[in-house]
Protein backbone atom coordinates (compact mmCIF):
# COMPACT_ATOMS: atom_id res chain seq x y z
CA UNK A 1 0.00 0.00 0.00
CA UNK A 2 1.30 3.45 -0.76
CA UNK A 3 0.79 5.98 2.02
CA UNK A 4 2.83 8.68 1.05
CA UNK A 5 0.41 11.17 -0.97
CA UNK A 6 -2.11 10.92 1.54
CA UNK A 7 0.15 11.30 4.14
CA UNK A 8 1.81 14.29 2.66
CA UNK A 9 -1.01 16.11 1.85
CA UNK A 10 -2.53 15.57 5.34
CA UNK A 11 0.42 17.02 6.98
CA UNK A 12 0.27 19.91 4.23
CA UNK A 13 -3.45 20.99 5.23
CA UNK A 14 -3.93 20.45 9.07
CA UNK A 15 -0.35 20.01 10.21
CA UNK A 16 -1.31 22.17 13.18
CA UNK A 17 -3.64 19.46 14.20
CA UNK A 18 -1.55 16.66 13.26
CA UNK A 19 0.81 18.16 16.02
CA UNK A 20 -1.54 19.26 18.11
CA UNK A 21 -2.79 15.17 17.56
CA UNK A 22 0.63 13.52 17.84
CA UNK A 23 3.10 15.95 19.89
CA UNK A 24 1.11 18.09 22.36
CA UNK A 25 4.26 19.19 23.62
CA UNK A 26 5.38 20.84 20.78
CA UNK A 27 2.41 21.86 19.51
CA UNK A 28 2.24 24.51 22.71
CA UNK A 29 5.73 26.06 21.74
CA UNK A 30 4.51 27.34 18.98
CA UNK A 31 2.63 30.22 17.37
CA UNK A 32 -0.22 28.92 15.00
CA UNK A 33 -1.23 32.24 14.42
CA UNK A 34 1.86 32.16 11.52
CA UNK A 35 1.21 30.16 8.98
CA UNK A 36 4.12 27.84 8.82
CA UNK A 37 6.46 27.36 5.76
CA UNK A 38 6.97 24.25 3.87
CA UNK A 39 10.28 23.26 3.50
CA UNK A 40 10.15 20.18 1.26
CA UNK A 41 13.06 21.03 -1.21
CA UNK A 42 15.92 21.85 1.35
CA UNK A 43 14.82 18.37 2.97
CA UNK A 44 15.34 16.58 0.05
CA UNK A 45 19.00 18.16 -0.53
CA UNK A 46 19.60 16.95 2.85
CA UNK A 47 17.97 13.45 2.76
CA UNK A 48 20.07 10.17 3.84
CA UNK A 49 21.45 7.95 0.90
CA UNK A 50 19.53 5.15 2.23
CA UNK A 51 16.55 7.07 3.17
CA UNK A 52 14.47 6.45 -0.65
CA UNK A 53 11.89 3.83 -0.01
CA UNK A 54 8.27 3.37 -0.78
CA UNK A 55 6.37 3.70 2.83
CA UNK A 56 8.43 6.61 4.33
CA UNK A 57 7.18 9.85 4.34
CA UNK A 58 9.29 12.84 4.79
CA UNK A 59 8.45 17.12 5.67
CA UNK A 60 10.42 19.32 6.92
CA UNK A 61 8.43 23.13 8.17
CA UNK A 62 9.11 26.28 9.20
CA UNK A 63 6.93 27.70 12.12
CA UNK A 64 6.91 30.08 14.46
CA UNK A 65 8.10 30.02 18.16
CA UNK A 66 6.16 31.48 20.54
CA UNK A 67 8.38 33.96 21.90
CA UNK A 68 7.31 37.58 21.83
CA UNK A 69 10.45 37.80 19.08
CA UNK A 70 10.69 36.28 15.78
CA UNK A 71 12.11 33.15 16.52
CA UNK A 72 11.82 29.96 14.21
CA UNK A 73 11.51 26.08 14.37
CA UNK A 74 12.35 23.72 12.02
CA UNK A 75 10.22 20.62 12.47
CA UNK A 76 11.18 17.54 10.63
CA UNK A 77 8.08 15.04 10.72
CA UNK A 78 9.19 11.54 9.73
CA UNK A 79 5.93 8.94 8.63
CA UNK A 80 6.70 5.00 8.16
CA UNK A 81 4.85 3.01 7.26
CA UNK A 82 6.48 -0.32 7.89
CA UNK A 83 9.13 -1.41 10.15
CA UNK A 84 12.83 -0.74 9.42
CA UNK A 85 15.44 -1.33 11.41
CA UNK A 86 17.76 1.47 9.76
CA UNK A 87 14.69 4.39 10.62
CA UNK A 88 16.32 5.14 13.76
CA UNK A 89 19.74 6.26 11.78
CA UNK A 90 18.20 7.54 9.24
CA UNK A 91 16.42 10.22 12.12
CA UNK A 92 19.48 10.64 13.64
CA UNK A 93 21.02 11.55 9.87
CA UNK A 94 18.52 13.78 9.24
CA UNK A 95 18.85 15.49 12.61
CA UNK A 96 22.59 16.33 12.35
CA UNK A 97 22.55 17.50 8.69
CA UNK A 98 19.54 19.70 9.87
CA UNK A 99 21.05 20.81 12.84
CA UNK A 100 24.08 21.71 10.96
CA UNK A 101 21.84 23.67 8.32
CA UNK A 102 19.78 25.30 10.79
CA UNK A 103 21.09 25.51 14.09
CA UNK A 104 20.00 24.39 17.22
CA UNK A 105 16.06 25.08 16.49
CA UNK A 106 15.22 21.77 14.66
CA UNK A 107 12.90 18.97 16.28
CA UNK A 108 12.68 15.24 14.59
CA UNK A 109 9.05 13.74 14.83
CA UNK A 110 8.08 9.98 14.36
CA UNK A 111 4.93 8.98 13.22
CA UNK A 112 4.55 5.33 12.94
CA UNK A 113 2.11 4.54 10.91
CA UNK A 114 2.46 0.13 10.65
CA UNK A 115 0.66 -2.40 12.02
CA UNK A 116 3.36 -3.98 14.23
CA UNK A 117 2.32 -3.06 17.88
CA UNK A 118 5.88 -4.05 19.28
CA UNK A 119 8.04 -1.72 16.51
CA UNK A 120 8.81 1.55 18.86
CA UNK A 121 11.86 2.58 17.88
CA UNK A 122 12.72 6.21 20.00
CA UNK A 123 16.41 6.34 19.90
CA UNK A 124 19.74 6.17 18.03
CA UNK A 125 22.59 4.96 20.11
CA UNK A 126 26.25 4.48 18.63
CA UNK A 127 29.19 3.83 20.69
CA UNK A 128 32.92 3.00 20.17
CA UNK A 129 36.33 3.22 21.05
CA UNK A 130 35.14 6.24 24.02
CA UNK A 131 32.94 8.06 21.24
CA UNK A 132 29.20 7.85 22.35
CA UNK A 133 26.35 9.36 19.94
CA UNK A 134 22.96 8.95 22.07
CA UNK A 135 19.43 10.45 20.05
CA UNK A 136 16.03 10.31 21.20
CA UNK A 137 12.86 11.45 19.53
CA UNK A 138 9.69 11.88 19.99
CA UNK A 139 7.28 9.52 18.88
CA UNK A 140 3.86 8.64 17.83
CA UNK A 141 2.16 4.95 17.03
CA UNK A 142 -1.21 5.35 15.14
CA UNK A 143 -2.22 1.85 16.78
CA UNK A 144 -2.48 3.94 20.09
CA UNK A 145 -4.83 6.23 19.12
CA UNK A 146 -7.64 4.82 20.61
CA UNK A 147 -11.27 5.70 19.21
CA UNK A 148 -9.91 7.83 17.14
CA UNK A 149 -13.63 9.01 16.06
CA UNK A 150 -14.26 9.82 19.74
CA UNK A 151 -10.92 11.94 19.41
CA UNK A 152 -12.33 14.03 16.85
CA UNK A 153 -15.86 14.45 18.53
CA UNK A 154 -14.26 15.70 21.86
CA UNK A 155 -11.49 18.04 20.45
CA UNK A 156 -12.90 19.06 16.88
CA UNK A 157 -9.23 17.46 15.59
CA UNK A 158 -9.22 16.43 11.92
CA UNK A 159 -6.00 14.88 11.86
CA UNK A 160 -7.83 12.39 13.91
CA UNK A 161 -10.00 11.15 11.44
CA UNK A 162 -7.14 10.60 9.27
CA UNK A 163 -5.73 8.31 12.11
CA UNK A 164 -9.04 6.20 11.94
CA UNK A 165 -8.45 5.76 8.19
CA UNK A 166 -4.93 4.59 8.52
CA UNK A 167 -6.25 1.98 11.37
CA UNK A 168 -9.26 0.82 8.72
CA UNK A 169 -6.57 0.20 6.43
CA UNK A 170 -4.30 -1.85 8.60
CA UNK A 171 -7.30 -3.69 10.50
CA UNK A 172 -8.41 -5.05 6.76
CA UNK A 173 -4.95 -5.59 5.18
CA UNK A 174 -5.93 -9.38 3.01
CA UNK A 175 -9.31 -8.09 3.19
CA UNK A 176 -10.90 -5.60 0.43
CA UNK A 177 -14.43 -6.22 1.42
CA UNK A 178 -14.28 -5.31 4.75
CA UNK A 179 -11.86 -2.31 3.72
CA UNK A 180 -14.77 -1.47 1.31
CA UNK A 181 -17.17 -1.74 4.10
CA UNK A 182 -14.94 0.48 6.70
CA UNK A 183 -14.87 3.24 4.39
CA UNK A 184 -18.38 3.34 3.58
CA UNK A 185 -18.33 3.32 7.60
CA UNK A 186 -16.08 6.71 7.83
CA UNK A 187 -17.56 8.46 4.82
CA UNK A 188 -21.14 8.01 6.56
CA UNK A 189 -19.63 9.77 9.83
CA UNK A 190 -18.37 12.88 7.84
CA UNK A 191 -21.73 13.25 6.41
CA UNK A 192 -23.10 13.46 10.00
CA UNK A 193 -21.00 15.82 11.50
CA UNK A 194 -21.99 18.69 10.18
CA UNK A 195 -18.39 19.71 8.67
CA UNK A 196 -17.93 22.07 5.54
CA UNK A 197 -18.22 20.69 2.26
CA UNK A 198 -14.51 21.59 1.31
CA UNK A 199 -13.54 20.09 4.65
CA UNK A 200 -15.14 16.37 3.45
CA UNK A 201 -14.06 16.18 0.06
CA UNK A 202 -10.58 16.14 1.42
CA UNK A 203 -11.31 14.29 3.75
CA UNK A 204 -12.72 12.08 1.30
CA UNK A 205 -9.84 12.45 -0.98
CA UNK A 206 -7.49 11.49 2.09
CA UNK A 207 -9.85 8.76 3.24
CA UNK A 208 -10.01 6.62 -0.09
CA UNK A 209 -6.18 7.02 -0.86
CA UNK A 210 -5.74 5.48 2.63
CA UNK A 211 -8.05 2.57 2.05
CA UNK A 212 -7.41 1.81 -1.73
CA UNK A 213 -9.41 -0.77 -3.53
CA UNK A 214 -9.73 -3.17 -6.66
CA UNK A 215 -11.61 -1.49 -9.03
CA UNK A 216 -14.85 -4.00 -8.85
CA UNK A 217 -15.16 -2.79 -5.16
CA UNK A 218 -14.64 0.82 -6.19
CA UNK A 219 -17.76 0.53 -8.20
CA UNK A 220 -19.87 -1.53 -5.22
CA UNK A 221 -18.51 1.54 -3.22
CA UNK A 222 -19.80 4.13 -5.13
CA UNK A 223 -22.80 2.66 -5.98
CA UNK A 224 -23.56 1.88 -2.45
CA UNK A 225 -23.09 5.47 -1.09
CA UNK A 226 -25.21 6.96 -4.33
CA UNK A 227 -27.64 4.66 -2.36
CA UNK A 228 -27.13 6.36 0.99
CA UNK A 229 -26.94 10.09 -0.36
CA UNK A 230 -30.42 9.26 -1.94
CA UNK A 231 -31.75 7.84 0.89
CA UNK A 232 -30.68 9.68 4.08
CA UNK A 233 -30.67 13.17 2.09
CA UNK A 234 -26.86 14.02 4.06
CA UNK A 235 -24.71 17.00 2.69
CA UNK A 236 -24.11 16.76 -1.20
CA UNK A 237 -20.69 16.69 -2.44
CA UNK A 238 -21.19 16.26 -5.85
CA UNK A 239 -17.54 15.95 -7.02
CA UNK A 240 -17.02 13.17 -4.15
CA UNK A 241 -16.86 10.05 -6.65
CA UNK A 242 -15.41 12.20 -10.03
CA UNK A 243 -12.61 9.85 -9.50
CA UNK A 244 -15.06 6.66 -8.81
CA UNK A 245 -16.95 7.67 -12.15
CA UNK A 246 -14.09 7.47 -14.01
CA UNK A 247 -13.36 4.04 -12.98
CA UNK A 248 -16.70 3.48 -14.39
CA UNK A 249 -16.53 4.32 -17.43
CA UNK A 250 -13.06 3.02 -18.46
CA UNK A 251 -14.66 -0.48 -16.97
CA UNK A 252 -17.76 -0.23 -19.07
CA UNK A 253 -15.65 0.43 -22.42
CA UNK A 254 -13.63 -2.42 -21.17
CA UNK A 255 -16.44 -5.00 -21.19
CA UNK A 256 -19.34 -3.66 -23.60
CA UNK A 257 -17.98 -1.18 -25.93
CA UNK A 258 -17.05 -1.71 -29.25
CA UNK A 259 -13.46 -0.07 -30.63
CA UNK A 260 -14.85 2.12 -33.12
CA UNK A 261 -16.58 3.90 -30.57
CA UNK A 262 -13.53 5.60 -29.44
CA UNK A 263 -14.69 9.10 -30.75
CA UNK A 264 -18.27 8.98 -28.47
CA UNK A 265 -16.43 7.68 -25.32
CA UNK A 266 -13.89 10.80 -25.52
CA UNK A 267 -17.04 13.24 -25.66
CA UNK A 268 -18.87 11.10 -22.67
CA UNK A 269 -15.32 11.78 -20.71
CA UNK A 270 -15.32 15.21 -21.46
CA UNK A 271 -18.90 16.04 -20.71
CA UNK A 272 -18.39 14.43 -17.52
CA UNK A 273 -15.16 16.46 -16.45
CA UNK A 274 -16.83 19.73 -17.63
CA UNK A 275 -20.15 18.86 -15.53
CA UNK A 276 -18.17 18.04 -12.50
CA UNK A 277 -15.56 21.05 -12.87
CA UNK A 278 -18.82 23.38 -13.16
CA UNK A 279 -20.01 22.00 -9.77
CA UNK A 280 -17.19 23.04 -8.40
CA UNK A 281 -16.47 26.46 -9.66
CA UNK A 282 -19.53 27.70 -11.53
CA UNK A 283 -19.42 28.30 -15.60
CA UNK A 284 -16.35 27.80 -17.33
CA UNK A 285 -15.08 30.29 -19.97
CA UNK A 286 -15.52 29.17 -23.28
CA UNK A 287 -11.44 29.46 -23.59
CA UNK A 288 -11.34 26.52 -20.86
CA UNK A 289 -13.87 24.38 -22.26
CA UNK A 290 -11.97 24.82 -25.18
CA UNK A 291 -8.94 23.55 -23.43
CA UNK A 292 -10.52 20.56 -22.01
CA UNK A 293 -12.19 19.60 -25.22
CA UNK A 294 -9.03 19.14 -26.92
CA UNK A 295 -7.34 16.52 -24.26
CA UNK A 296 -6.25 13.25 -25.04
CA UNK A 297 -8.24 10.76 -23.31
CA UNK A 298 -5.49 9.86 -20.94
CA UNK A 299 -5.01 13.63 -19.82
CA UNK A 300 -8.79 13.90 -19.31
CA UNK A 301 -8.81 10.67 -17.11
CA UNK A 302 -6.25 12.51 -14.91
CA UNK A 303 -7.77 15.60 -14.97
CA UNK A 304 -10.74 13.79 -13.78
CA UNK A 305 -8.82 12.57 -10.66
CA UNK A 306 -7.24 15.56 -9.42
CA UNK A 307 -10.01 18.23 -9.86
CA UNK A 308 -10.56 17.94 -6.22
CA UNK A 309 -8.03 20.08 -5.42
CA UNK A 310 -9.20 23.10 -7.27
CA UNK A 311 -11.12 25.76 -5.84
CA UNK A 312 -10.84 28.35 -7.98
CA UNK A 313 -10.77 28.58 -12.31
CA UNK A 314 -7.26 30.07 -11.65
CA UNK A 315 -6.35 26.23 -10.25
CA UNK A 316 -7.69 24.86 -13.23
CA UNK A 317 -5.82 27.21 -15.71
CA UNK A 318 -2.63 26.30 -13.84
CA UNK A 319 -3.20 22.88 -13.90
CA UNK A 320 -3.49 23.20 -17.75
CA UNK A 321 -0.53 24.97 -18.47
CA UNK A 322 1.79 22.88 -16.72
CA UNK A 323 0.55 19.46 -18.46
CA UNK A 324 0.65 21.75 -21.88
CA UNK A 325 4.44 22.31 -20.82
CA UNK A 326 4.45 18.28 -19.57
CA UNK A 327 3.43 17.16 -23.40
CA UNK A 328 5.50 19.77 -25.64
CA UNK A 329 8.56 18.51 -23.94
CA UNK A 330 10.70 16.20 -26.32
Amino acid sequence: MEFDPPWKLALEWKLDEAISLCFPEVHRLIDWTYRWEDLQTELQKLAPEHAEGKHTVDKLFKVRLKTGEARFLHVHIEIQAQPDKSFAVRMWVYHYRLYDRYGAEVVSLAILADDDPTWRPRAYHHEFAGCLAHFEFPVFKVLDCVEPERVFERTGNRFALVAAAQQAALRTRGDAAARGRERLRLVKYLYRKGLEKAEVVRLFRLMAWLTKLPEDLELKFSQELAHYERAEKPMTIDTLLAPIELIAQRKGRQEGRQEGRQEGRAEADQQLVLRLLRRRMGELTPALVAQIQALPVEVLEQLGEDLLDFSTPADLENWLANHALTRAEP
